[in-house]
């Protein structure tokens, strides 16, 4: 069960993340499943796969790279670099043309075999900032 889920994770990544194949959002997640990202509301199976298309038409060289799968139980942790170039307005992100990469970290509750609940942390910060949206604190110092 541990390989099983570490290669639905990355299955799930590369299909659906890379490739835009949200479809497998359906195997993956429950109907309902409860997903916390703090910058980004998703709403289950539905909002993910919204934010997939999304996040693709404003990035279309957006790009998700796994580093480590972890398993635990009825737990998996994530640890992945995303990366694209700012092309199109993102909920409420304007498009600036400039690329970022950024690290981010998910943990996965799952039931069987669907995640059921999702947490997610990235460095929107750092991603902001290399976009051009927010200035960097060395910018904001030598302003000053």
């Amino acid at each position: 069960m541990t390989e099983d889920r570490e290669k639905l994770i990355r299955r799930y990544t590369d299909e659906v993340w890379n490739k835009g194949n949200v479809d497998l959002c359906d195997d993956i997640f429950e109907t309902h499943a409860s997903i916390h990202d703090p910058s980004f509301p998703v709403n289950g199976v539905k909002g993910i796969k919204d934010q997939v298309r999304q996040l693709r038409v404003a990035q279309p060289d957006f790009r998700l790279d796994v580093h480590d799968v972890l398993v635990a139980g009825d737990m998996t942790a994530t640890r992945y670099t995303l990366s694209g170039t700012s092309k199109k307005e993102f909920r409420g992100v304007p498009p600036t043309g400039k690329s970022y990469a950024m690290s981010g970290m998910t943990i996965d509750k799952w039931q069987n075999d669907r995640i059921i609940e999702e947490w997610t942390v990235y460095d929107l910060l750092g991603c902001l900032q290399q976009l051009g949206i927010i200035p960097e604190m060395a910018q904001m110092s030598t302003n000053a």
